[in-house]
């Protein structure tokens, strides 16, 4: 992720990252709601849509919001991209302290970075990992891919780390330099956590609540996705192994 941004960034706590692809359904109310909590929690924020080529109005709504509020900015992917390069595109506009990401069907609280911003007053940590206190909302097989991808991601690079796909939120400042070459909806956020960690950066942790879509239709666990996941999770343990075994190389 090569990232820019204007010299007032330090004014800013916290960025909130929200992809959506045909999400009219959601998007107004995940954007008043994800900015009431913030607004409550007193935290300087912005919010940035990143519209993934939608074709219904997802586009046109989020850009009536922008319009009406400063601390809300929109990008528009002129193709669509899927939600893990939607993510990190919002990262590299980014201007917060912090930043974070959450779904349309906002399955995170937002209200809980109430508890996870204070972890950062240890100058130390890098990234707070949040994890899901519960899965039922799943169907089987969300429950039994998402299974074996965390099993296969524990075992290819040895981290014992409980959910690297729901939310985390990360200090700018120190990832903003951790090159994240996936770009699968499954991959994106475990590289992250996975160069972080091989960075010597600390990563805290805490549970959260995952809440159920309300409306729409979800995006993950389709077949395609999957093996995109794969390929990432390959090459990037095959780009491990060639470091490891080119004499003067280690982790980066």
């Amino acid at each position: 992720m090569s990232m820019t941004h204007p010299s007032n960034s330090e004014e800013i706590d916290v960025s909130v990252i929200i992809p959506g692809y045909n999400e009219e359904l959601n998007i107004r109310r995940a954007i008043e709601r994800c900015k009431a909590a913030l607004d409550e929690l007193k935290l300087r924020h912005e919010i940035i849509i990143v519209d993934d080529c939608s074709t219904d109005a997802t586009g046109k709504i989020a850009d009536a919001l922008a319009a009406a509020d400063p601390s809300i900015r929109v990008i528009h992917n002129p193709i669509n991209l899927n939600v893990g390069a939607s993510i990190l595109i919002g990262y590299r506009a980014a201007r917060g302290r912090l930043m974070t990401h959450n779904a349309m069907d906002l399955p995170f609280d937002t209200k809980d970075l109430g508890r996870i911003v204070p972890l950062f007053d240890d100058p130390d940590v890098a990234l707070v990992v949040v994890a899901r206190t519960d899965r039922s909302a799943h169907s089987t097989w969300r429950k039994v891919t998402s299974w074996v991808h965390h099993w296969m991601v524990r075992t290819l690079f040895w981290v014992n780390i409980p959910d690297m796909n729901f939310v985390q939120v990360c200090r700018r400042s120190m990832v903003q330099n951790i090159g994240v070459r996936a770009r699968s909806p499954a991959f994106v956020t475990p590289e992250m956590i996975i160069r972080t960690k091989n960075a010597g950066m600390k990563i805290a942790h805490v549970t959260a609540v995952f809440h159920q879509r309300e409306a729409g239709e979800a995006k993950y666990g389709k077949p395609r996705d999957i093996l995109w996941a794969l390929a990432d999770m390959i090459s990037f343990w095959l780009e491990g192994r060639g470091r490891r075994s080119t004499p003067g190389k280690g982790a980066q």
